[in-house]
């Protein structure tokens, strides 16, 4: 008996259909599923790319941008950090806190990365603009959200600053988290200034941390003069260390008797060399600059010395070799006094070219010329020049700039905050202590030859029939710049007048109505009265000695009486030795400094004046053997 296999059901036709498609259409799926995800990579790997690509094209945005650029950006860039950035750099160019806000309005986001803090330093121009709108709920509001934020970033300083008061618990930790930022020497100098037992603690940590501090000098200088012998030992160190740091030797000793004494600086070998100038010993003076000459370790020395040798040598006769120095200085220090000398022994200039008008304002200029990714360039870049100085000091601390580079940048955030007494002996320091192969920076010269009350000085120089160049090197060698500068004499204001002076200079016009009720100190500080007064005192001396810039500017200084007993003789043949022969070595300097800004002024915003190769029109040996000035 066999049994049969059982037959295996069958599905009804339209069952399998059905199984067949849903098969199919799963194959589909799969198959789109993997082709949409394909897809996606590649747009992503073209959008990163394209992103990339564009990035690199596409110029930053900063302070130089375009209004136009950044308002676009600001308002349709598909990029967040494009749209923050441009805000930003609006933001820090507005006219006043409501357009300012304007601009920031929901750019608080975001955490910290690296080195770059927009948020915190959104929420920093957001209370300060608050403040500036008499808003102090509101300011407060985004303070303690930043101090909650971003404790540790150097914007943060500022918010424990106006949240607390000196002495309290919050400006404890801003003295201890952040001891050289801007806001702690702010809260130093308060303490300091208050009678009480805390003052002198104040004044230790400003001469610790911040001894340059706008005001700063004075006060620790006036606490040694007064307090000096009853301070502690230790204190009085510190204090005395700090004020021989910003060279007030006097209130030093006021302090530690003998601490200025030891040190002192020579200018050996140049001492014994100008003697040997001044005697006309000229074989001698060749052989001393010639042992002088090597190593030249800085600019400053270098060009001096290579002026006074080829200066010799142009006595002696060797008139290849004078021309061959001078072309050297003219092309290592153009824009210096030395440089102008030269290309005045070269037959090139004579006097600087009249500056014809003054620009409102300095242009602003790149930090330094060091290319750095950190928070300080960001933030100077952007146009926010407070914060980019607080960052600074925050993370320079107690250590004062020493190299060049260091001292160009310090410098220039100080005159961008207002600062240019430290500023510019520091942007000096920068030049002139650089190394001598180097020669000058056409960048550093311009930012050290800053225009400060251009208006003033400009209505000033062309009612009293004066080359702007002039007045603008005057001011900036007699206050560097600072209306309220008093000096150790009595001498007041923008271009340092003393009282005596002023008064014999006055006349019905020269104070404006709303200053006629004042003393005449005051109206001194003003600077719009002292800039008239000052070009005045200055015609006159031009008229007294017959348009002879050097008397005159010697006459400003020293006085006119001095000047005339120091006779002329040589003044035109060897101008030059002139100078040197001036008995005060104060006013010698001071017609070198002159000098030098008349002329860089008038080359960096006047006519240019540019380095021998490339001025072209050179003085030949054979022309002009003789290379005297016109």
């Amino acid at each position: 008996m066999s049994h049969a296999k059982p037959e295996r059901p069958r599905f009804p036709p339209l069952l399998h259909r059905r199984r067949s498609l849903v098969r199919r259409r799963l194959a589909w799926a799969a198959a789109g599923w993997a082709l949409l995800g394909a897809v996606s990579l590649l747009s992503w790997v073209l959008l990163v790319a394209g992103r990339n690509a564009l990035a690199q094209r596409r110029p930053p945005l900063n302070r130089w941008s375009s209004a136009a650029l950044l308002r676009r950006t600001a308002r349709y860039s598909p990029d967040p950090s494009q749209r923050r950035q441009a805000r930003l750099v609006l933001a820090a160019a507005s006219a006043g806190p409501n357009e300012q806000l304007y601009w920031l309005a929901g750019q608080a986001w975001g955490e910290r990365r690296g080195l770059r803090t927009e948020p915190s330093v959104v929420l920093a121009l957001l209370a300060m603009a608050e403040q500036r709108r008499g808003r102090k709920q509101e300011a407060e509001a985004h303070w303690r959200s930043l101090l909650l934020r971003f404790p540790d970033t150097p914007a943060s300083a500022d918010a424990r600053y106006w949240l607390g008061d000196p002495g309290d618990a919050l400006h404890q930790e801003l003295l201890e988290q952040f001891p050289a930022h801007p806001s702690s020497l702010a809260s130093a100098l308060t303490t300091a200034q208050t009678a009480g037992p805390r003052q002198l603690d104040g004044a230790l940590h400003l001469a610790r941390w911040g001894p340059r501090q706008v005001g700063g000098e004075y006060l620790l200088a006036n606490i040694c003069f007064q307090q000096g012998s009853q301070l502690p030992t230790a204190a009085a160190a510190v204090l005395a260390n700090a004020l021989l740091q910003v060279d007030n030797p006097a209130a030093a000793e006021a302090c530690q008797p003998g601490v200025a004494v030891s040190g002192t600086a020579t200018e050996e070998p140049w001492t014994a060399i100008r003697e040997l100038l001044l005697q006309r010993s000229w074989s001698k003076a060749q052989t001393a600059l010639a042992t002088a000459a090597a190593p030249r370790l800085i600019l400053a020395e270098a060009v001096r010395l290579d002026f006074w040798h080829g200066f010799v040598k142009q006595q002696l006769g060797h008139h290849g070799e004078a021309e061959r120095l001078w072309r050297q200085v003219a092309q290592r220090a153009p824009w210096s006094y030395y440089g102008w000398l030269s290309q005045v022994r070269l037959g090139q200039v004579i006097w600087p070219s009249p500056l014809q008008w003054v620009p409102p304002r300095s242009p602003t200029a790149p930090l330094g010329r060091i290319s750095r990714d950190d928070a300080v360039t960001w933030l100077w870049n952007t146009g926010l020049d407070v914060l980019a100085w607080e960052h600074w000091r925050h993370w320079r601390g107690a250590t004062a700039p020493q190299d060049p580079d260091a001292l160009w940048i310090e410098g220039q955030l100080r005159l961008a905050v207002m600062d240019p007494w430290m500023g510019l002996e520091q942007l000096d320091a920068a030049s002139w202590n650089r190394p001598a192969s180097e020669g000058q920076l056409l960048d550093l010269e311009q930012v050290r030859h800053p225009i400060f009350y251009a208006r003033i000085l400009a209505d000033a120089a062309q009612r009293h029939g004066l080359d702007p160049a002039l007045l603008l090197a005057i001011a900036r060698q007699e206050s560097r710049f600072r209306p309220a500068q008093r000096s150790v004499v009595g001498a007041l204001g923008l271009l340092q007048l003393m009282p005596a002076t002023a008064a014999q200079l006055m006349t019905s016009t020269s104070v404006p109505p709303e200053w006629a009720d004042q003393d005449l100190e005051t109206q001194l500080l003003d600077a719009e009265i002292n800039a008239d007064l000052g070009a005045r005192y200055l015609a006159e001396q031009l008229r007294n000695w017959r348009q002879q810039p050097i008397l005159a500017i010697a006459s400003y200084n020293a006085g006119p009486a001095a000047v005339a007993g120091w006779g002329m003789d040589g003044l035109e043949e060897q101008p030059e030795l002139w100078i040197e022969a001036i008995p005060y070595a104060e006013t010698r300097f001071y017609v070198k400094t002159v000098l030098e800004s008349w002329w860089a002024y008038s080359c960096l915003h006047g006519t240019p004046c540019l380095s021998p190769p490339e001025q072209g029109g050179m003085a030949r040996e054979e022309e002009n053997p003789g290379g005297r000035p016109g």
